[in-house]
C-alpha cells in the first residue's frame, strides 16, 4: 500500500478576500517560516493526491519564486514518477527517505504519507536538521506523539501542522466573536459533523478504513474538529468519554468484492464508485497499483474495516467547558452544526456543504443574547479550498506574512492536543472508560 494521503473535496466560495486573509498571525515559528531572499530547497514525502496537489501543484502555481523542488519520495516509485511528470519537475524521485535527504539536502520538507508513518518521517527529518510541514493528523497514537514532541525539543527544529480549517474566514469570524467576550464564559459546546454517502463513504474505500493506518476517523478526520475547538476556546482537552459503532459499512454489507472495477455487484451497490471517470485518479492510483496492489476504489463493505462510522464523545476542557461531539459518515447531507453556549448568550452555526436541496447561504451564523435578540452575523467572503483556508495557511509559510497572534500557524502542540483528543476517544471505546489526556502523554 502506498504511503500517500488521499485528497478531500474542496469547496470554492464566492470570490474575494478578507482583512484576516491579508493581515494575519504573530511571530512565525522559527527558521521554517523566515522569508528568505532565495528559493528554499523543498521536498515532498508521500506523493498521493494531497501531496501532489495542495503541497505540489498549488505551490508551483502560487509561489514560483519561493521554492526549488529538489526531490519527491514515495515507497511506490511509479506514483512518484507520475507526479514528477504531471508537475513538470526535473528533480529526482526516491523510494528511500535517507537517500532523498543525503542527496538533495532539503531545507523544508512536507510529509503527506499514510498517517501512521507521519511520526517516523517527522522525527527523522528533525534529527537531520530539517523543518517540517506535516499533514494532519500529526500522529495516530500517544507513543508517536511523545516521540515527535521529544524530537522537536531535542533538535530545536520546527513543525507546522496543516490545520487549514482554522484559516477559513468563517472560522476566523467565530474566533473573533468568542475573543470579544460577547458570550461571556463559554460553558458548553454542541458540535455535530455530517459526512455524506460520497465523502464519508470514501474513507471506507481507502487505507483510512484501518485503525493501524489512519487511527480511525477519531484521529484522521476529527483531529481537524478538535483543533478548531481547542483554538476557538483557547484551552486544552482534559478528559474524553466516547462511544462508537460500525453500522453501515464493512461487515454490514450484503455483498462485497476487492474493489469496484471488477465487482460483480456494480448494478445493485449504491456505493459503486467508477474511478475510470476520474482522469487524475486513474493516473495517480490505477497507474501505480501494479507496484503495491493498492486499490483507490476499494470496497466499502470489506470485512477488514475496523474503524467506526458513527461516533459520539463528551469532552471536558481545562477551562471548565464541556463539549458534546458527534460524527456520522453515512449521511444524506454534508456539513456541520455548531453552537457555543455562554453565560451571556449562544452563538449558533449551520454549515451546508452538500445536501439534496437548495440553500440561500452555505454558512449561517447567529448570535442570540440572553434576555435579548437574535442577530445574524455577516461572514466575510472567501475563495479557495477548505472554505478559503488553504491559501491563508500557505501564504504564511511561503510568503512570510505576519498575522495577528490568534492566527499563528498551528504548531506541534496544536497537532498533539487535537490528536490526543481523538486517541483518548478511541481508547475510551476500546476500554469502556473515560480517558484523561494527562495519562496518555508527558507535556512539558
Amino acid at each position: 500500500m502506498a504511503h500517500d494521503i488521499c485528497s478531500r473535496r474542496t469547496f470554492v466560495k464566492a470570490a474575494g478576500t478578507t482583512a484576516a486573509a491579508v493581515t494575519l498571525a504573530s511571530a512565525l515559528p522559527g527558521d521554517l517560516l523566515a522569508q528568505a531572499p532565495r528559493k528554499r530547497r523543498y521536498a515532498i514525502v508521500g506523493t498521493g493526491s494531497r501531496g501532489s496537489t495542495m503541497w505540489g501543484r498549488d505551490l508551483l502555481r502560487r509561489y514560483p519564486g519561493a521554492l526549488e523542488f529538489v526531490g519527491l519520495c514515495d515507497i511506490n516509485p511509479k506514483r512518484a514518477e507520475i507526479v514528477k511528470q504531471t508537475l513538470g519537475l526535473s528533480c529526482p524521485t526516491y523510494t528511500d527517505f535517507d537517500r532523498l535527504i543525503a542527496e538533495t539536502k532539503p531545507e523544508l520538507l512536507t510529509i503527506t504519507t499514510v498517517d501512521a508513518f507521519h511520526s517516523e518521517y517527522i522525527v527523522r527529518a528533525l534529527e537531520k536538521g530539517i523543518d517540517v510541514i506535516t499533514e494532519k493528523p500529526m500522529v495516530i497514537d500517544e507513543k508517536q506523539c511523545q516521540a515527535v514532541l521529544d524530537a522537536e525539543k531535542r533538535t530545536n527544529r520546527k513543525i507546522v501542522v496543516g490545520f487549514n480549517y482554522r484559516f477559513a474566514p468563517k472560522h476566523v469570524k467565530i474566533k473573533e466573536i468568542l475573543m470579544s467576550g460577547e458570550l461571556g464564559k463559554i460553558l458548553s459546546v454542541d458540535f455535530h459533523w455530517y459526512l455524506d454517502t460520497s465523502h464519508g463513504a470514501d474513507y471506507f474505500r481507502r487505507w483510512h478504513r484501518l485503525k493501524n493506518k489512519g487511527g480511525s476517523l477519531w484521529v484522521h478526520k476529527a483531529s481537524h474538529h478538535f483543533d478548531l475547538i481547542n483554538w476557538w476556546l483557547d484551552t486544552d482537552p482534559v478528559e474524553v468519554r466516547a462511544n462508537g459503532n460500525l453500522g453501515r459499512y464493512g461487515k454490514n454489507g450484503k455483498f462485497r468484492h476487492t474493489h469496484c472495477r471488477p465487482c460483480p455487484h456494480k448494478a445493485e451497490c449504491p456505493f459503486y464508485f467508477d474511478i475510470t471517470k476520474n482522469k487524475n485518479m486513474m493516473a495517480l492510483y490505477v497507474g501505480a497499483e501494479s507496484v503495491d496492489g493498492y486499490h483507490r476504489d476499494g470496497c466499502v463493505f470489506k470485512e477488514d474495516i475496523d474503524i467506526y462510522d458513527a461516533m459520539t464523545a463528551s469532552v471536558r476542557y481545562a477551562n471548565g467547558a464541556l463539549m458534546s461531539y458527534s460524527l456520522n459518515a453515512f449521511m444524506p447531507i454534508e456539513g456541520y452544526h455548531l453552537a457555543f453556549n455562554g453565560e451571556l448568550g449562544r452563538l449558533e452555526v449551520r454549515d451546508y456543504e452538500r445536501q439534496p436541496w437548495e440553500v440561500a447561504e452555505e454558512t449561517e451564523i447567529y448570535l442570540t443574547r440572553s434576555f435579548g435578540k437574535r442577530n445574524k452575523v455577516e461572514i466575510p467572503k472567501a475563495e479557495g479550498g477548505h472554505g478559503g483556508g488553504d491559501n491563508v495557511l500557505r501564504d504564511q509559510i511561503f510568503r512570510g506574512l505576519t498575522p495577528a497572534a490568534h492566527l499563528k500557524l498551528p504548531d506541534s502542540r496544536a497537532g498533539a492536543m487535537s490528536c490526543l483528543t481523538g486517541i483518548a476517544a478511541r481508547r475510551s471505546i476500546e476500554e469502556n472508560r473515560p480517558v484523561k489526556i494527562a495519562d496518555l502523554i508527558r507535556l512539558t
